[in-house]
């Protein structure tokens, strides 16, 4: 789902004042917060939205990748990777459809 069919599906499904201008730019503003407090980087930062999810971002140590096909080793470097895990609430209503 795109930022632009989550605005579309707000004016549609949601009785609002809002233009869909204003809709777009409250869209916008949530996904800067979460992409700020991403940006952070450090290890085990949270980042939980009640009844939705919780976004992790975990350090991974660098270790030894190989080429399948020319079987050559790389080091792969320490990198920093984002996890999401569901809430129990939105678990909940996925296995119970």
């Amino acid at each position: 789902m795109t930022k632009a069919e989550i605005v579309n599906w707000i004016m549609k499904n949601k009785k609002t004042k809002l233009s869909k201008t204003d809709i777009s730019k409250i869209v916008n503003e949530i996904f800067k917060i979460i992409h700020k407090e991403l940006l952070e980087k450090k290890d085990n930062k949270k980042i939980k939205i009640s009844g939705f999810g919780t976004f992790i971002i975990k350090k991974r140590a660098p270790k030894i990748g190989r080429n399948p096909k020319t079987k050559e080793e790389k080091i792969i470097p320490e990198r920093f990777v984002i996890t999401f895990k569901a809430g129990k609430k939105l678990l909940n209503r996925i296995n119970s459809i």
